[in-house]
């Protein structure tokens, strides 16, 4: 190796802003790729908005409605409260400030937020779990199959961003970065808020484990983080209720209006007969059975945050129905971040037939999604 690649090779290595450069440089030369695979009649930014991403536009343009949808057959009776106010609010300034159409700044939030997840991911793993090759690891993450909707106008960049950033906060005893990382965690999507209280729980059971509950360290930052970070995630959600209590009278709107899309609870909601028996429905429950047997491969207790944390929001989902199981749980950077760990530690053949058969269904997915496929929602 030269010495000027080389010299690359050492500042990724051993500097996280280096790091964080070269996989967004990887990110806009893997997107240009991808941007191949869209329909000859549309373009690539029209091409990755699709499902949620409407609604993300309808409130982007005209803020969330006041009464549900009356006189939308497609829509008979839904409503944007649903979706969570983070993300469309970052949109709306974006598109403000700099004239874009809400397509162009959403993608452009998530092509920015993806290489910083990526980053922090790495950063998470190292000083969490153990060292590991940044460029692999890295490269796992931009060929990963489930990936697709980092790479479209959807929330999950700005979540895996904050949701990361919580779980460094946490271990590192931050108050403010644990803090704001959960108010807004809340404020990007139900599971919010849900998932600040099992970190903070974890780490609650870790200080009493240790004995930190003594008279001389219960007002440490280590104890004061855990109320705290279930605080401030509360705070966020609270703000969320406050203001749709203000805009439809009902502040757990975005509860009740999961009922137009038939989730009424999990005992209605998860049905597996309705989704064995149903042929567009049954590859929810394939994604469903992957995701119980990712969550036994994750029982190592180095993991068990993880596990948690993919459980917790496993559970949420099985409350609304399988639909949409593959996106919350195999997009989720907590899970990224243990599958490329250990595909990194394979040795060189495994390794390279592992990240061939990924790369290769990444850009099926890719595909698929673009062509605006079911399979994927």
């Amino acid at each position: 190796m030269s010495p000027f690649f080389q010299k690359i090779k050492n500042s990724i290595y051993n500097n996280i802003f280096s790091l964080f450069l070269f996989v967004f440089i990887l990110n806009i030369f893997y997107t240009l790729l991808v941007s191949s695979l869209v329909p000859a009649h549309a373009s690539f930014v029209s091409a990755t908005c699709q499902w949620d991403c409407f609604w993300y536009k309808e409130i982007v343009s005209y803020n969330y409605s006041a009464v549900p949808r009356l006189y939308d057959t497609n829509r008979l009776a839904q409503a944007d409260w649903s979706f969570f106010p983070l993300y469309p609010w970052i949109t709306q300034i974006l598109t403000h400030f700099f004239h874009l159409s809400f397509e162009w700044s959403g993608l452009i939030i998530n092509l920015f937020l993806w290489p910083s997840v990526i980053t922090l991911s790495y950063k998470d793993v190292s000083k969490r779990i153990k060292s590991t090759n940044p460029i692999l690891f890295s490269l796992f993450f931009l060929i990963y199959p489930f990936n697709i909707w980092y790479h479209s106008q959807y929330t999950e960049s700005i979540y895996g961003f904050f949701l990361i950033l919580l779980t460094i906060g946490s271990y590192n005893n931050n108050l403010l970065l644990s803090s704001l990382s959960s108010f807004f965690l809340s404020l990007s999507r139900p599971t919010g808020f849900i998932t600040s209280c099992i970190i903070a729980t974890l780490k609650a059971v870790q200080n009493i484990k240790k004995g930190l509950l003594s008279k001389s360290e219960i007002l440490s930052d280590k104890n004061i983080l855990c109320p705290l970070i279930i605080v401030a995630a509360g705070a966020g959600l609270a703000l969320f209720i406050l203001y749709l209590y203000h805009l439809t009278g009902d502040g757990l709107a975005f509860l009740h209006a999961e009922r137009a899309w038939g989730k009424t609870g999990i005992t209605s909601s998860f049905n597996v007969n309705y989704y064995r028996l149903h042929k567009g429905k049954i590859i929810f429950l394939i994604y469903f059975l992957m995701s119980l047997i990712l969550l036994w491969k994750m029982r190592a207790t180095k993991w068990r945050l993880n596990m948690l944390v993919t459980a917790g929001t496993l559970f949420l989902v099985c409350c609304s129905g399988l639909t949409s199981v593959e996106r919350y749980i195999f997009s989720n950077p907590l899970v990224i971040e243990f599958l490329a760990f250990y595909a990194v530690q394979l040795g060189g053949k495994k390794r390279l037939f592992l990240f061939t058969l990924c790369a290769i269904l990444n850009m099926l997915a890719m595909g698929l999604w673009l062509h605006h496929s079911h399979i994927l929602i």
